[in-house]
Protein backbone atom coordinates (compact mmCIF):
# COMPACT_ATOMS: atom_id res chain seq x y z
CA UNK A 1 0.00 0.00 0.00
CA UNK A 2 1.27 3.62 -0.75
CA UNK A 3 2.08 5.56 1.46
CA UNK A 4 -0.57 8.11 0.66
CA UNK A 5 -3.17 5.46 0.93
CA UNK A 6 -1.85 4.66 4.11
CA UNK A 7 -2.37 8.16 5.33
CA UNK A 8 -5.50 8.72 3.49
CA UNK A 9 -6.61 5.49 5.95
CA UNK A 10 -5.62 6.99 9.40
CA UNK A 11 -7.33 10.17 8.17
CA UNK A 12 -10.53 8.82 7.56
CA UNK A 13 -10.57 6.24 10.80
CA UNK A 14 -9.27 10.07 13.02
CA UNK A 15 -12.17 11.70 11.80
CA UNK A 16 -14.54 8.67 12.96
CA UNK A 17 -13.41 9.18 16.52
CA UNK A 18 -13.98 12.58 16.02
CA UNK A 19 -17.38 12.63 14.99
CA UNK A 20 -20.19 13.72 17.14
CA UNK A 21 -22.15 10.90 18.47
CA UNK A 22 -26.06 11.25 18.13
CA UNK A 23 -27.77 12.37 21.35
CA UNK A 24 -29.51 9.77 23.27
CA UNK A 25 -33.65 9.68 22.44
CA UNK A 26 -36.06 10.04 24.99
CA UNK A 27 -38.36 6.93 25.45
CA UNK A 28 -41.61 6.89 23.22
CA UNK A 29 -44.83 7.80 25.54
CA UNK A 30 -45.85 4.81 27.48
CA UNK A 31 -47.96 1.99 25.94
CA UNK A 32 -49.60 1.02 29.13
CA UNK A 33 -51.30 3.63 32.20
CA UNK A 34 -53.39 1.98 34.54
CA UNK A 35 -55.04 2.96 37.85
CA UNK A 36 -53.59 0.72 40.45
CA UNK A 37 -55.07 2.00 43.30
CA UNK A 38 -56.26 5.56 44.77
CA UNK A 39 -54.32 7.70 43.21
CA UNK A 40 -51.77 5.72 42.02
CA UNK A 41 -50.42 4.79 38.73
CA UNK A 42 -48.35 1.94 36.96
CA UNK A 43 -46.66 3.18 33.91
CA UNK A 44 -44.87 0.78 31.73
CA UNK A 45 -43.05 1.14 28.13
CA UNK A 46 -40.32 0.66 26.30
CA UNK A 47 -36.76 1.84 26.84
CA UNK A 48 -33.26 1.27 25.35
CA UNK A 49 -31.78 -2.44 26.87
CA UNK A 50 -30.13 -1.82 30.63
CA UNK A 51 -31.24 1.85 30.80
CA UNK A 52 -32.57 3.64 33.98
CA UNK A 53 -35.47 5.48 33.84
CA UNK A 54 -37.26 8.17 35.73
CA UNK A 55 -41.21 8.60 35.50
CA UNK A 56 -42.64 12.25 36.91
CA UNK A 57 -45.83 13.69 37.55
CA UNK A 58 -44.57 17.46 36.10
CA UNK A 59 -47.64 18.82 38.29
CA UNK A 60 -47.04 17.01 41.87
CA UNK A 61 -43.24 16.75 41.05
CA UNK A 62 -43.87 12.73 42.35
CA UNK A 63 -41.63 10.08 40.05
CA UNK A 64 -40.18 6.99 40.05
CA UNK A 65 -36.92 5.57 38.60
CA UNK A 66 -36.67 2.06 37.38
CA UNK A 67 -33.06 0.42 35.97
CA UNK A 68 -33.51 -2.46 33.42
CA UNK A 69 -31.35 -4.66 35.05
CA UNK A 70 -32.63 -7.87 32.96
CA UNK A 71 -31.57 -5.71 29.75
CA UNK A 72 -35.38 -6.14 28.24
CA UNK A 73 -36.05 -2.78 27.05
CA UNK A 74 -39.26 -2.26 29.43
CA UNK A 75 -39.71 -0.71 32.12
CA UNK A 76 -42.84 -0.64 34.50
CA UNK A 77 -43.10 1.93 37.72
CA UNK A 78 -45.85 3.36 39.68
CA UNK A 79 -46.16 6.93 40.47
CA UNK A 80 -49.22 9.16 42.33
CA UNK A 81 -50.49 11.28 39.62
CA UNK A 82 -54.15 12.65 39.13
CA UNK A 83 -55.63 11.66 36.32
CA UNK A 84 -55.11 14.36 33.40
CA UNK A 85 -51.65 15.23 35.37
CA UNK A 86 -48.83 15.90 32.87
CA UNK A 87 -45.79 13.62 33.12
CA UNK A 88 -42.83 13.30 31.41
CA UNK A 89 -40.28 9.74 31.20
CA UNK A 90 -36.36 10.03 30.51
CA UNK A 91 -33.53 7.77 29.70
CA UNK A 92 -30.15 7.53 30.84
CA UNK A 93 -27.65 4.81 29.70
CA UNK A 94 -24.01 5.05 28.54
CA UNK A 95 -23.27 7.80 30.43
CA UNK A 96 -25.67 9.65 28.44
CA UNK A 97 -29.33 11.55 29.45
CA UNK A 98 -32.17 11.73 27.01
CA UNK A 99 -34.46 14.56 26.74
CA UNK A 100 -37.92 14.28 28.27
CA UNK A 101 -40.83 12.92 26.29
CA UNK A 102 -43.97 14.38 27.98
CA UNK A 103 -47.63 12.70 28.36
CA UNK A 104 -50.70 13.00 29.75
CA UNK A 105 -51.29 10.70 32.72
CA UNK A 106 -54.95 8.62 31.55
CA UNK A 107 -55.88 5.10 31.19
CA UNK A 108 -53.83 3.64 27.76
CA UNK A 109 -53.91 -0.16 26.91
CA UNK A 110 -51.70 -1.23 24.37
CA UNK A 111 -50.38 1.96 23.61
CA UNK A 112 -54.07 3.27 22.87
CA UNK A 113 -55.35 6.04 24.69
CA UNK A 114 -58.90 6.23 26.43
CA UNK A 115 -59.28 9.70 24.23
CA UNK A 116 -62.44 11.19 25.86
CA UNK A 117 -60.86 10.56 29.57
CA UNK A 118 -59.13 14.45 29.76
CA UNK A 119 -61.45 15.77 27.18
CA UNK A 120 -62.34 19.60 28.07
Amino acid sequence: MSMRRLLGLFALLGAGCLSPTLPLPPPEEPTSMTLVRDGVWGIAGTCDAGAEVVVLDEVSGRGAAFVDLDRSGHYYVEIQATLCDLASVTQSTRGQDSGKRNFVVHPRVDGQPDNGACSP
